[in-house]
C-alpha cells in the first residue's frame, strides 16, 4: 500500500501545484514527510540527507555566472553580433535563432535562460519583419531545448548526474548529440511545414550590436576560460562558475544582489525538493512497483516509443527537469533487467531525457509561457496558446517515431 501512496503523492503534489500555483518542491518536501517519516520509517536526518547537494551547488554556480553576463549585456551583444551575419535576409532569421539559441544554451545558460534572453528579441524581430511568431518561438525554444541538455548546461547536468546516480553509467555526451539531432530534425519540419521557405529573397534592416564594453569582453573570456576548465582540468562547473563569477563581481562587471536574485531560486528549490521526494519513494518501493508496471506494458519493440510518450504527456504538466527525469530515470536499470537488456539502461535514459524536453514549448511549461509574455501586444495569444499547444502535441508523436525508429537501429544497445 506505501508504495501506491508514494506514487500518488508525486501526481497529488504536480495537480496541487498546477491547480494552486505552488512550486511543486515544496509541495513534495511536504508529502516527503509523511510519506517517508510518517508511513515509511525513514528517519527524518535520511530524508533531508536526500536533498542534492551536488546538483544544487553546480546549477548555483553555473546559472549565477551567466546571471552576471546576461545583466551586463554580454549575452544580448553576442546575440546581436550573430544575427547581423544575415544581412536582413529573412528567411535566415528563424534558422539563426535556432543555432544561436542551441550555442548559448550548451555552453551553460541553459534551455530557459536562453529562451529567456532570445524570445523578446526574436519575437519583435519576426513581428517587423513578418516572419511567423510560432515559427520564430518554436525554433527559439526547440534551439534553446537542444543546447539545454548540454553536460555544461543545468538539465543536462541533472540528467547526467541521475544517469550516474542510479546505476546506468556515464552517458558522456550521448544525450547531448541524441537531443541536437532530434530537435533540429524536428525543427527543420516545422520550419518548412510553416513556410519558412516562402521567405527566400526578402529582406529587412538589422539593427547592428556595436563594440563589446571591457567588462562584456571579460565576461565573454571568462566563458571560454570555464569551458576549457571543466573539459581540461575536469574541475566540477559549479565551482569553476563560481571563481569566475566572484572574480567578475570584484571588478564590477554586474551588480552583486542583481546577479544573485537573477539565479532561477524557484526551479532550484522544484528540482531539489521533488528529488528529495524521488528518493523517498524509491525508498519505500514505488520506484519498483512503476518499473514493474511499465515492463508489463513493454517489449523490445514498443519499449522507447512508450517510454517517450510517458515522458512526454508528463512533462507537458510539469517540469522535465524537476519531476520527469528524476522519477522516471531511476526505473531505467531495473526495467532494462525486467526486459531481458533487449533495451539499454542508457537508451531508456537517452529517451526520457530527449522526450521530456522536446514538449516543452506546451503553454503550460516555462519556456511555452515565456513565448506568450515575449510576443508583442498586436500578436493573438489565444492563438498563439493553441498553436503552441498544438506543436508540443506534435513533437511527441514526433519523438515517439523518431525515437522509435533509432532504437530499431541498435543506437546503445
Amino acid at each position: 500500500m506505501i508504495p501506491i501512496l508514494s506514487l500518488l503523492s508525486i501526481v497529488i503534489a504536480i495537480t496541487i501545484g498546477f491547480w494552486k500555483n505552488i512550486n511543486v518542491g515544496l509541495i513534495a518536501l511536504v508529502f516527503s514527510l509523511i510519506i517517508g517519516y510518517y508511513l515509511g520509517g525513514i528517519p527524518v536526518n535520511t530524508i533531508i540527507g536526500f536533498w542534492p547537494v551536488k546538483l544544487f551547488f553546480t546549477t548555483v554556480g553555473i546559472t549565477l555566472l551567466f546571471s552576471i553576463a546576461k545583466l551586463n549585456g554580454t549575452l544580448e551583444k553576442i546575440s546581436k553580433t550573430i544575427i547581423a551575419q544575415s544581412r536582413g535576409r529573412k528567411v535566415l532569421l528563424p534558422i539563426i535563432f535556432y543555432f544561436l539559441a542551441l550555442v548559448i544554451a550548451s555552453v551553460g545558460p541553459g534551455n530557459i535562460s536562453t529562451s529567456a534572453l532570445l524570445l523578446p528579441i526574436g519575437l519583435v524581430i519576426a513581428y517587423r519583419a513578418n516572419v511567423s511568431i510560432l515559427m520564430m518561438a518554436t525554433l527559439i525554444i526547440t534551439g534553446s531545448i537542444a543546447g539545454g541538455l548540454s553536460p555544461l548546461a543545468p538539465n543536462g547536468i541533472v540528467a547526467l548526474d541521475l544517469a550516474a546516480s542510479n546505476g546506468v553509467g556515464d552517458l558522456g555526451f550521448n544525450i547531448y548529440m541524441m537531443n541536437v539531432i532530434a530537435m533540429t530534425v524536428f525543427s527543420a519540419i516545422i520550419f518548412l511545414v510553416l513556410g519558412g521557405l516562402k521567405y527566400r529573397g526578402e529582406k529587412i534592416e538589422v539593427e547592428k550590436a556595436g563594440q563589446f564594453t571591457k567588462h562584456q569582453i571579460i565576461t565573454l573570456v571568462s566563458i571560454f576560460l570555464l569551458i576549457v576548465w571543466v573539459i581540461v582540468g575536469g574541475i566540477n562547473v559549479g565551482f569553476a562558475a563560481i571563481t569566475f563569477s566572484v572574480l567578475l563581481l570584484i571588478i564590477g562587471a554586474a551588480d552583486q544582489n542583481e546577479a544573485i536574485s537573477g539565479i532561477p531560486w524557484s526551479t532550484l528549490l522544484l528540482i531539489c525538493g521533488t528529488a528529495v521526494l524521488i528518493s523517498v519513494v524509491n525508498e519505500v518501493g514505488g520506484v519498483t512497483l512503476l518499473k514493474d508496471f511499465l515492463a508489463s506494458l513493454m517489449n523490445n519493440v514498443t519499449a522507447v516509443p512508450i517510454m517517450s510518450l510517458l515522458a512526454g504527456m508528463m512533462s507537458i504538466f510539469s517540469s522535465a527537469v524537476g519531476v520527469v527525469m528524476p522519477t522516471l530515470i531511476p526505473t531505467t536499470v531495473s526495467l532494462s533487467a525486467e526486459l531481458n537488456n533487449v533495451v539499454s539502461p542508457a537508451l531508456l535514459t537517452v529517451t526520457i531525457a530527449v522526450a521530456s524536453h522536446i514538449v516543452t514549448m506546451s503553454p503550460f511549461s516555462t519556456m511555452g509561457a515565456l513565448a506568450l509574455a515575449s510576443a508583442p501586444a498586436m500578436v493573438d495569444k489565444k492563438a498563439l496558446f493553441k498553436n503552441l499547444f498544438i506543436v508540443a502535441f506534435s513533437s511527441l508523436a514526433f519523438i515517439a517515431i523518431f525515437l522509435g525508429i533509432v532504437a530499431s537501429f541498435g543506437y546503445l544497445n
